[in-house]
């Protein structure tokens, strides 16, 4: 039986030399000085990084991160909690017969909510109310990515590399709604996408609606209207990493990140910290923050410029 103090031994494990003896990792600290000062950074794996504690860890690649070897063994093995503290504590495994079995983890079913025949909410609230190129809007139905469901919401998609959808999200329509949610059975690893390949820059932001919104700027500020075709766009749904990290597995061809997250304090700080970290092992970043909380809202103003200034010109021609 493993009692309490086993397993807080386990907790506390050294995480920098558990690496170097179970996996033959090598790191540098990276900052000032010694002790809990800096991180340290995986020499074969750059995105592997270990905080100055010498316990909290996260692999940005992989898109996983935690506390401890514990968690390590859990969440990038995935071993039983009992199995985790074995392989730390150095106890010999327990028997076949002594052990539970292991169970199958059956995979999520995405469930997506049933498309609505004519998508007459999705074009007003996208295009008029959200003031988003309709061109845009049309590429992104006929691709699949986007729909209306038969309650008037916008169902944004993320698909695999196989084609399949793997996540959605629901967006309200009905006024000034703020109706948002995930559809049961989502995987966060695939985001809403405005994907161009080959492409070697993407713009990352932290909603679906800011993606579109952004490209329809872009497409404002152009002479060519299919000048958003150009760069691939990706949705965070929020400032978690999760997406972006396996898109870049799945895509080598990029080598620039633009973070285009919320112009507010949890935006910057993920933008301004995402980009150190990728700048770090290679790729080149900037950030491209809105001038106002989000890139829709940017557009609205836009949007309301264009307007007072085509009303003037009709009043004094």
């Amino acid at each position: 039986m493993i009692d309490s103090v086993t397993i807080e031994q386990a907790r506390s494990t050294d995480i920098i030399a558990f690496f170097e003896q179970r996996c033959g990792f090598t790191f540098v600290h990276q900052g000032q000085g010694h002790g809990h000062g800096g991180e340290y950074r995986c020499k074969q794996h750059p995105s592997l990084a270990v905080k100055g504690d010498r316990l909290s860890w996260y692999w940005h690649s992989k898109g996983i991160g935690g506390y401890g070897a514990l968690d390590y063994l859990v969440k990038a093995e995935n071993m039983l909690f009992r199995e985790a503290v074995e392989a730390v504590a150095g106890i010999p495994p327990a028997t076949s017969a002594m052990r539970p079995m292991r169970g199958t983890q059956t995979p999520k079913t995405l469930i997506l909510p049933e498309k609505a025949g004519t998508p007459l909410r999705l074009h007003d609230y996208l295009c008029r109310s959200r003031g988003i190129d309709r061109d845009i809007v049309d590429t992104l139905l006929q691709d699949g990515k986007l729909y209306e469901d038969k309650r008037g919401n916008v169902v944004f998609i993320g698909y695999d590399e196989q084609g399949r959808a793997r996540s959605a999200s629901l967006r309200g329509t009905h006024g000034d709604s703020s109706f948002r949610m995930d559809c049961a059975g989502s995987d966060k690893r695939y985001g809403f996408s405005m994907a161009c390949a080959p492409s070697e820059r993407l713009y990352i932001f932290e909603s679906a609606i800011d993606a579109m919104s952004h490209a329809t700027l872009e497409n404002l500020f152009a002479i060519d209207g299919s000048a958003w075709l150009k760069h691939s766009r990706l949705s965070l749904a929020g400032t978690s990493p999760t997406a972006m990290l396996f898109l870049l597995n799945k895509h080598k061809t990029i080598k620039e990140l633009v973070f285009c997250l919320d112009n507010d304090r949890a935006g910057r700080e993920a933008a301004i910290n995402m980009a150190r970290i990728y700048a770090g092992i290679g790729y080149h970043t900037r950030l491209e923050l809105p001038t106002s909380k989000d890139y829709n809202l940017d557009l609205l103003d836009y949007r309301a410029i264009q307007g007072l200034m085509q009303r003037r010109r009709e009043l004094w021609p």
